[in-house]
């Protein structure tokens, strides 16, 4: 848990404060300026379980599930300097359900073995062994937005706004595709005030992203040449089942892929190396 973080806003013109930052003889505001102030907390709450298995039979298991949640109003664009509390939502390395872990087989053949003990073939495939890693996660949170307006910028928005909800549309209704992630029908501009100012309802990072599915694999073989020396030979594949990996979204509302995945990670690829230890 964290409190007193630091963060950031600019004061101006808004209905409660209609004299803030503003010059009374021209009716222009005066120049923007950052407020740097200690205001904001963070909080992170956690709880793990793992299992694991030694190596016996040949066989080592190991994982670990992590639930996890973390929310916090330390935003790099305090929309409302006068709310900050407003930016209060998840945080954006908040990962809710995460299983990981890693496996080792070494296949039963060679001296001290269960089959194939003795003899040329017990030379062939002995050293043999499968291992790897995995890595099952859900996304990272969104915020859906709309680019700042020059008249915005002016005032101090750094870069986007965040939308109202539309009542009774739900943000995740037929979502879950590549081509619709979240509904955008669900978020509409929101109506500026007097002073041109344009707060959103929603709340930061209220959107789910893509999750993580990552499995990795690799097939060794270790020849012993002596008791000082050997030779392994190492195959290992990333993303070893070729599963397409989404990795990014378009949060901007206003553009053609709004709501749709825009990205993927790297497919399947393969790593060859060899290591002869003396």
């Amino acid at each position: 848990m964290g409190s007193r973080l630091d963060v950031k806003s600019t004061p101006r013109r808004n209905l409660s404060s209609p004299d803030t930052n503003y010059n009374p003889v021209t009716g222009l505001p005066y120049a923007t300026f950052i407020y740097d102030q200690s205001a904001a907390f963070s909080r992170f709450n956690a709880g793990t379980v793992r299992v694991n298995k030694r190596l016996t039979g040949g066989i080592a298991l190991g994982a670990n599930y992590q639930y996890s949640h973390s929310i916090d109003d330390a935003s790099s664009n305090v929309q409302n300097w006068q709310d900050i509390l407003a930016e209060e939502g998840n945080s954006s390395f908040d990962i809710r359900h995460q299983v990981s872990g890693t496996y080792l087989y070494e296949l039963p053949f060679g001296q001290d073995k269960r089959w194939v003990t003795s003899g040329a073939g017990a030379h062939i495939l002995e050293g043999f062994s499968i291992s790897g890693t995995f890595n099952f996660a859900t996304g990272a949170p969104l915020t859906p937005d709309y680019p700042a307006a020059v008249s915005d910028v002016s005032r101090g928005v750094a870069g986007t706004l965040r939308p109202d909800y539309v009542p009774g549309i739900s943000p995740t209704a037929g979502g879950g595709t590549k081509d619709r992630w979240f509904n955008v029908a669900a978020f509409t501009q929101p109506t500026p005030d007097a002073f041109g100012n344009a707060f959103g309802d929603v709340s930061r990072n209220s959107l789910r992203g893509p999750g993580t599915v990552s499995n990795n694999m690799s097939l060794a073989k270790t020849t012993q040449f002596g008791e000082t020396r050997s030779l392994e030979i190492r195959a290992t594949a990333n993303n070893v089942f070729n599963t397409v990996q989404y990795s990014g979204v378009g949060t901007s509302l206003n553009t053609p892929t709004a709501g749709q995945i825009t990205s993927a990670a790297a497919m399947r690829s393969f790593q060859f190396t060899a290591r002869f230890r003396f």
